[in-house]
């Protein structure tokens, strides 16, 4: 009797097992079946995965797309995160944003391609968070560059720059914010041309590159060479851990004001006025290979601040240089500081 009942149990277990499997697959099949890449298409000429495919040019990429009914950069968007499908855009100005936002498993190749905003973010916490995104090739970007919430992504060569024209806020760049709650970001090539400041417009633009998280810090930034070659506050602010930095070149920094300028994270009231080339706090386990810091335009207070850090966790400076030293232009060392120095010129 036991074994019957334990027979019968068995079966419609395996019976529940395979209704749900099989509506389960039912279901992944018909998501899979419910995307058709010809349901996109406007000009057949272009090969799958080129936008202009899909309709989408320098001029219409705010505009709405005539079948999806929704914007024409969505749709583009859609068609390569939904199909797989590596996205190629074009050389020049596409007059909007490029928002990431929730995305996943996305690869998109750029030729000089240039947008106003960058943005990669989980927008709630509701809905997906950015991961698997490949960005190839050379992106341009007039208003900057966000991420937040993200894992796993990959960028060639971003350069921001600014251009009031090509900006939708008409403001100069706000630089390169990666926040928090972000793991695994790696670029191959980073320049920052410029880093805006002058009223509260520019409140939250800190630095030409800025790596902090409200608690939640960023985790494994690798950046292969970062270059900035202006910035009107701080050059680089880093907090978080196990981040791999090979070269960094600041030609100049400070050369601007700090007006309407809010209060920086994991730091104290008013430091944020301080300029420094570059400042260290609260950072763990990471390194950064070479240094080389132009002072010769520059008009920033320090160096470089050295803020709390623990040095069983350093972070290592593999060399350390200054080339047309200031001597108003000072390091400050706290005590104590998780900067190891190897080599300092």
């Amino acid at each position: 009797m036991r074994k019957l009942i334990f027979n019968l149990i068995t079966v419609s277990l395996v019976s529940v097992f395979i209704v749900v499997s099989c509506k389960k697959n039912k279901e992944e099949q018909i998501k899979t079946i419910s995307f058709n890449e010809l349901d996109f298409v406007v000009n057949e000429t272009y090969p799958k995965g080129d936008v202009r495919r899909y309709g989408l040019n320098f001029e219409n990429a705010a505009q709405t797309h005539p079948k999806s009914k929704k914007g024409m950069m969505e749709t583009v968007l859609d068609v390569a995160e939904l199909g797989n499908i590596e996205m190629i855009f074009h050389e020049g100005y596409y007059n909007t944003n490029l928002v990431l936002n929730n995305r996943q498993n996305l690869n998109l190749k750029f030729n000089n391609s240039e947008f106003s905003l960058i943005h990669i973010l989980q927008t709630h916490d509701t809905l997906p968070k950015p991961e698997n995104i490949n960005l190839k090739g050379t992106l341009v970007g007039y208003a900057g560059l966000g991420i937040t919430n993200a894992s796993n992504i990959a960028m060639d060569s971003v350069i921001l720059k600014s251009d009031i024209s090509k900006n939708l806020w008409g403001l100069r760049n706000a630089g390169c914010h990666i926040y928090l709650g972000c793991n695994d970001i790696k670029i191959n090539y980073l320049e920052v041309q410029d880093l805006g400041s002058g009223s509260e417009k520019y409140k939250n633009a800190h630095a030409a590159l800025v790596i902090d998280g409200a608690g939640n810090n960023p985790i494994n930034v690798q950046i292969k060479k970062i270059h900035i070659k202006s910035s009107d506050r701080h050059g680089i602010y880093m907090t978080g851990r196990d981040h791999l930095i090979d070269e960094v070149i600041i030609d100049k920094f400070g050369v601007g004001s700090s007006e309407g300028m809010s209060g920086m994270q994991d730091a104290e009231n008013g430091e944020e006025k301080d300029f420094k080339a570059l400042w260290i706090n609260k950072c763990y386990d990471s390194f950064i290979e070479n240094i080389t810091i132009n002072e010769l335009e520059s008009k920033g207070k320090y160096t470089a601040h050295f803020d709390s850090g623990n040095k069983e966790k350093p972070v290592t400076i593999g060399k350390f240089k200054v080339i047309n030293n200031n001597p108003d232009i000072t390091i400050l060392e706290e005590d104590p500081n998780g900067v190891i120095i190897e080599i300092k010129e």
